[in-house]
């Protein structure tokens, strides 16, 4: 007789034998998704309705995981040949950028394989970034980004070739805008492409500062009228300084020139009309002259010897003036009045005034601290205040006021007086201010 025998298994033991974890898992790898042609991330998440789900954001983590590590080796790369760190606005941007994009969601990945193991209760999720359909946007965008680069710099040799300096500098600037997120983009497609995309090095910092120099190498700046001028000091010059603005030799219209004199005071500015030229006037001081340079905010610190290039230099003769004056000031601290009453005189002298104990015209000063704020350190309690002088204009004759102006500088110290004595003494006069003053 045929004996039956059956076999009870516990179907949790059934489970556990056909429990298992992909080995695409634990290998990276899959036969149909060679890492030539695909980045392989995988993931897990639990069991049930979500588990899916999270093993896709898992796997897409993992994918930005790898690369992420290549971002960072591709940043250096370019960081050094590219040299980005030569211009500070375009490496905080660069490096902001990048890792921005690495740390977006990344875009185009397939969940092409999921397993879920009832033993462990775990979802297990494979995804897959096509490298060349995911650089072959980016390569687009920087195709498309570094044809407006060009544009943008050929936009610049034409502004500058109509003498519309503004623009052309404007141009060159725009570029370094682009460059930023074009790198940014770089830096990613070469991440996950098969072969790294060719950089423009001519659009490099150092290149850019380059075509701002040949532009204003091509600004001359000519005197037309007011040189070798005579007059008293505080009248106003028989003739104004006249100056004409050029670039390859043709006008250029919509410029700032300023007017300085002594290399450091500024007088003031004028924008050049569309000859080119612009007319200023002042009063005749003490001083070397008065020199006229372009002035371009849009350019950085870098390019002032270029500015300083183009600069001209209109030379006068002073007389001393019939006017002077007598100052005062109204303040019961003695050394902090002195010290006051010593920097007014001298700037007063310095524009080609005399002081005199007695005199027609008086220069009251007035002075107003303002409240102090304390600073706590370890070298104990600093004072941090506002010190501000009024200073009033007085004909003694009608007993009238001409006229005021205020100057202000702030004092650190260790008493409020100290810091009083500090902001007195980083006082900074604006002579032209003051030569308005003295002369109503």
């Amino acid at each position: 007789m045929t004996k039956i025998i059956r076999l009870f298994i516990p179907l949790f033991f059934l489970s556990f034998l056909f429990a298992q974890t992909p080995d695409w898992y634990s290998s990276h790898q899959h036969p149909k998704y060679p890492g030539l042609a695909y980045i392989l991330g995988v993931g897990t998440g639990p069991n049930g309705a979500t588990g899916v789900e999270a093993a896709k954001k898992s796997a897409l983590a993992d994918i930005a995981s790898q690369l992420r590590v290549q971002v960072q080796s591709e940043m250096k790369s370019i960081t050094q040949n590219f040299s980005v760190n030569d211009d500070e606005q375009i490496y905080s941007d660069f490096k902001r950028q990048s890792r921005t994009m690495v740390n977006d969601e990344i875009i185009g990945a397939d969940v092409v394989e999921t397993v879920t193991d009832a033993q462990s209760m775990t979802t297990y999720a494979l995804v897959v970034l096509n490298r060349d359909k995911y650089s072959g946007v980016l390569r687009s965008e920087l195709e498309s980004g570094w044809k407006q680069a060009s544009d943008l710099r050929n936009a610049g040799k034409e502004f500058a070739g109509k003498g519309r300096l503004n623009e052309a500098i404007q141009s060159i600037n725009q570029i370094k805008q682009v460059i930023a997120p074009l790198l940014a983009k770089q830096v990613m497609h070469n991440a996950a492409a098969r072969a790294p995309f060719a950089f423009l090095s001519l659009f490099n910092p150092a290149a850019l500062q380059n075509d701002i120099r040949e532009i204003l190498a091509q600004v001359k700046i000519v005197k037309k009228s007011g040189d070798d001028q005579k007059g008293k000091i505080g009248e106003k010059f028989g003739q104004p300084f006249a100056v004409a603005v050029t670039v390859n030799g043709v006008p250029c219209s919509g410029v700032t020139v300023t007017f300085m004199v002594d290399e450091k005071t500024k007088l003031g500015e004028q924008i050049t009309d569309d000859k080119g030229t612009v007319m200023f006037s002042t009063i005749v001081r003490s001083g070397n002259g008065i020199k006229a340079t372009l002035s371009l905010p849009s350019i950085g610190r870098e390019f002032e010897q270029n500015l300083a290039s183009s600069a001209v230099t209109f030379s006068w003769s002073a007389q001393a003036s019939d006017k002077a004056f007598s100052v005062t000031v109204n303040e019961k601290n003695k050394p902090l009045a002195a010290l006051v009453l010593n920097k007014f005189s001298s700037s007063i002298s310095q524009i080609g005034y005399k002081v005199v104990t007695m005199s027609k015209n008086s220069i009251i000063i007035e002075l107003n601290a303002g409240i102090p704020s304390k600073i706590e350190g370890m070298a104990g309690t600093l004072y941090n205040l506002t010190l501000e002088a009024t200073v009033s204009l007085k004909d003694n004759s009608t007993n009238a006021v001409l006229g005021t102006a205020t100057f202000s500088s702030k004092g650190v110290g260790t008493s409020e007086d100290d810091a009083m004595m500090k902001a007195a003494n980083g006082l900074k006069i604006d002579q032209k201010d003051l030569s308005e003053l003295l002369q109503r």
